[in-house]
This record gives structure tokens, sequence and C-alpha cells, in this order.
């Protein structure tokens, strides 16, 4: 039996700096006081900017990982669940799995395909390995992501050279004490993304991000994204879940997916 394999769609940035710059960024952004108002749209944004490049500055991280693949059939009902428990270990941008246990339900049973699955995982990095190695040769890039996962640098549109390709605007939090800010694309594009971001309006930090390309790619009739991020003990920023939803393809090969990942345990390990 074929186990369904995907790749986390959502990575955090590949940026480097050391622990104590971390500290210091995390020191300057300005806390707001009780009963004082919220920021304005221009500091809000310049906040967020500095969050994000104070939050993600270690170098790998270790994590349980518990992951849900639905494959759903053309009416969006699911067909076959694959449940996976992992060790997933990151390093450098470079992703590894360690596979636990895999279940597949389809037609109302259970089968366990831990060792296929872990097998197709263990070629997958392999194959992922020898592709680091032949672009390292041809001097091309150097980091290890892997095909069909984004960083957020790529998708989040906060940084100070994408946000004039963008419009914001605050939206009702419904009485949240968080901010809602929304984004969208002045000229839509496949390749900038919309979405609505929940913010922690103390100290900027996205509490939330829910995404989707401003214009599908070609073939794809749906495809949207969903993190979770959360605030570790030291600061620093992990995201603890993703989910996301692709329907897309030709007649052929038409994929119709809802994938889940969430992580525990999180052990970040820094920039020597």
């Amino acid at each position: 039996m074929r186990s369904a394999m995907t790749t986390p769609l959502i990575q955090p940035p590949r940026r480097r700096i050391n622990r104590a710059a971390a500290v210091l960024l995390a020191l300057i952004i300005p806390p707001l006081l009780p009963g004082q108002a919220g920021p304005g749209l221009p500091d809000l944004l310049k906040g967020v900017e500095a969050r994000l490049k104070a939050g993600f500055t270690y170098r790998g991280w270790t994590a349980d990982s518990t992951t849900v693949i639905t494959e759903l059939d053309k009416n969006g009902r699911p067909e076959k669940i694959t449940r996976v428990t992992k060790i997933v270990r990151v390093a450098d941008g470079v992703r590894a799995e360690e596979i636990l246990k895999a279940i597949v339900t389809e037609d109302g049973r259970d089968s366990d395909i831990t060792r296929a699955y872990a097998e197709e995982q263990r070629t997958r990095q392999e194959k992922e390995r020898k592709r680091r190695e032949e672009a390292a040769r041809e001097g091309k890039a150097k980091e290890g992501r892997r095909s069909g996962s984004f960083d957020l640098d790529e998708i989040l549109p906060f940084a100070s050279d994408k946000r004039p390709g963008f419009e914001f605007a605050l939206r009702p939090a419904g009485g949240s004490p968080y901010i809602l800010l929304e984004a969208r694309a002045k000229v839509p594009d496949g390749k900038l993304w919309n979405g609505i971001y929940t913010i922690d309006p103390v100290r900027y930090g996205i509490l939330r991000a829910e995404v989707r390309p401003s214009k599908n790619p070609r073939y794809v009739k749906e495809l949207w994204a969903e993190a979770d991020i959360e605030t570790l003990p030291d600061g620093r920023l992990f995201i603890k879940r993703t989910k996301f939803k692709v329907d897309g393809g030709i007649i052929i090969k038409h994929i119709r997916m809802l994938v889940e990942d969430s992580y525990a345990n999180a052990r970040i390990m820094d920039a020597p």
C-alpha cells in the first residue's frame, strides 16, 4: 500500500544572528503599558518585522511531531487518513525525521505502515541529501529547504522591502485582546500571499497566520495554509502547528489533500 508523503508547507525563516542580538532586539521593541492605546499601522508593521527578526534566531531544533494527512475525494470527503508520529530534527535548514509510528485508515480499517513509511522517508531524505550536494557543487542555493515548502520570509509581507507591495488594514477583533491585521497584495501574483494575522499588541508577535496566494498557481483550484506560533520561555518564536489544504492538478494526477503538523517539546539548538 502506497503511503502519503508530504513536506511541511511552512518553515521558519533561515536567518542566523547570535542569541545576544536576539535578546537586544526583543528589548528594544517597546511594549504597550496597561491602558495605552494600540500602535498605529506604521509602528505595528515595523514592530512585527523586528519581532520576527528577533524570534527565529536559532540554528536548529528538535521536537516531537504528529502529522495527519487526509486525502479527499472530489466532493471533499475523506478517503484515506494517515497519522504519523515522529521526531523531527532541523539543523542549518536541513530537516530529518525519525518515524515512530504510521497508521493509515481506509474503508474503515486501520493498517500499520510504519516500516514502509519509514523506508520511503529514508529514501526521500537521501534524495534530498544528494540534491543539496549537487547544488553545492554547481554553486546553487546552499540551503536545505525541500521542494514544495516555503519559508515564512517568502510568505509574510512584513519585511521593509515587501511592504510596499501590500495593502494593510486593521480588522475588528470581536472583543479579543489581540490585533487582527489583513494584508492583501496590490497586484495579485502567485508568489505573493494574502493573509489575516493575529498579533500580540504587547510585543508585536504573530500568534496565528492564515494565508493563501493572492493568485492561485496554474492548475490549482484551492490552496491555503495556517500556522500557530508560540513564544518560548527565552522569548524566541517557534511554529507549533501548521495546516494546509491543496486541491489542484490535472486529470491524470489531481491532488486533494489536507495536512496538519503539530509539534511539542521543542528543544532549540543555538548557533555555535
